[in-house]
This record gives C-alpha cells, sequence and structure tokens, in this order.
C-alpha cells in the first residue's frame, strides 16, 4: 500500500498521466459523480496548462488488509489570465480523502471526496488582499452568510462579485450577487445553498479601481464549503 502511494505521489507530481490513471478503478467515481474518463480530462488540462503539482502530505486515516482511506494535500501553481489585466498567479491548495481497495495483489482507488479547497489568483498591479469566512459545513438551514474583507487602499474603490456552486461545473456561473465594497468594515452577504445539501464552492472577484474607475487589479478566491454529510464536513480545514 505504501508502495503504490509512494508511487502514486511521484505520477501526480510529474503528470505522468498513464501512471495516474493505473491507479485508478475502471468503476471510479469522483466526489462530484464524475468518471476516470474526467479525471484523464482534467489531468490532460493541467499538463496543457503547465501546472506545477506538489503533494504536500499524504496520512492513512484508516487501513486493513482490503481497504483504505488516504487523505492528500496538494498545491497546483499556475498562470491564468483576467480580462484586461492580463496575467497573474493562482495558488490553489485542495484536500481530497481517497478511498482504496485491493485487487489481485493490486491497491486502486475507487473513489474520491473533496474535504478543503481554497484557491487565489492575483492580477494586476494593484490587487487587493482579501479573506473569505464562510461556513465549516453547508448549514441543515436554506442559506449562509459569507464575510469578505479587504485591506483597503485609501484613494481606490472595489467592486465584489460573489457566486456559489456546486464543485467542478462544466462552465463557471455567472456572480449572484455584484456590489461595491462598503466604505468600513466588510461585506457580509447572504447565499442560498443547493437543496441536496452537496459541497459546494463559494467564488469572490475583489477588482480593484483607480480615481477614475480603471481596473488596476483583481483577486480572486474560491473557497470549498463541504455538504452535509458527516465524512464529508468532518475535520474540513486546510494544513498550511
Amino acid at each position: 500500500l505504501k508502495v503504490t502511494v509512494t508511487d502514486l505521489v511521484r505520477a501526480v507530481e510529474t503528470l505522468d498521466i498513464p501512471k495516474i490513471l493505473a491507479a485508478y478503478a475502471d468503476d471510479f467515481m469522483s466526489g462530484a459523480g464524475r468518471p476516470k474518463e474526467s479525471l484523464r480530462e482534467a489531468l490532460t488540462q493541467l499538463q496543457k496548462n503547465q501546472v506545477k503539482v506538489l503533494v504536500e502530505k499524504t496520512d492513512f486515516e484508516q487501513a486493513t488488509d482490503e481497504e483504505a482511506k488516504l487523505r492528500t494535500q496538494i498545491r497546483l501553481r499556475y498562470t491564468d489570465t483576467f480580462r484586461d489585466l492580463g496575467e497573474g498567479e493562482v495558488l490553489v491548495t485542495d484536500v481530497l480523502r481517497h478511498s482504496l481497495r485491493k485487487e489481485d495483489e493490486h491497491w486502486y482507488i475507487y473513489k474520491d471526496q473533496r474535504v478543503a479547497m481554497y484557491r487565489e489568483g492575483r492580477f494586476g498591479e494593484r490587487s487587493a488582499n482579501v479573506q473569505v469566512e464562510a461556513p465549516v459545513q453547508i448549514p441543515s438551514a436554506p442559506d449562509y452568510t459569507v464575510t469578505i474583507s479587504v485591506q483597503r487602499e485609501s484613494d481606490k474603490t472595489y467592486q465584489v462579485m460573489v457566486s456559489n456552486y456546486l464543485e467542478d461545473p462544466g462552465v463557471l456561473p455567472p456572480p449572484d450577487i455584484v456590489t461595491e465594497l462598503p466604505e468600513q468594515g466588510p461585506l457580509t452577504v447572504t447565499l442560498t445553498h443547493n437543496p441536496q445539501g452537496r459541497g459546494e464552492v463559494v467564488r469572490i472577484t475583489v477588482i480593484t479601481e483607480d480615481s477614475i474607475g480603471n481596473w488596476v487589479g483583481a483577486t480572486t478566491v474560491s473557497k470549498y464549503v463541504p455538504g452535509l454529510s458527516t465524512e464529508e464536513g468532518d475535520e474540513a480545514q486546510l494544513d498550511t
């Protein structure tokens, strides 16, 4: 089992797609309901975008002779663009729980579950420092609040866009809320979560404008809010 994980870590960090896929069962299903072929497509996209991958931590949460659960923290770094502001760096920290089973003396991943995710992109010369507070888990109530704090500059104004959606959408949805940052204090918004209580992503975009309304910076932050199930919501913090 440890050899399988060591080989998989090496394959992930070098984006060796055939070796990564060899560690996944043919009936693999992701926590977002996607099959093994979707994993191939995602890995191919990472390779195409020249994403740098680092496996920061692996911990066995459970292991028997036939089954195991592995918690993995991965750091992704890549370059993206934001409208007229051009290129910027994006950092993603992703924590996944992989379920493995033993078949014919080999270990295979047959499902995974996202535990936590934080993504931040910085674009332009004046991208703001942004902090986002969201629930540790989807609540039983139909909605929840998110608080956005921005480190301001006195001569700048800030436009904020907020959306929430199920993880891994094919196309990012438009923002649900577009508003100005209050002159003082943080911005607090209320979002309605998906009716199934599944894990979802809160995405915040903060655009910095100068005194005449030109965009001079943008910060994008995405944070995963685990679903109602106990396993998904368990220990959903990121290790830093």
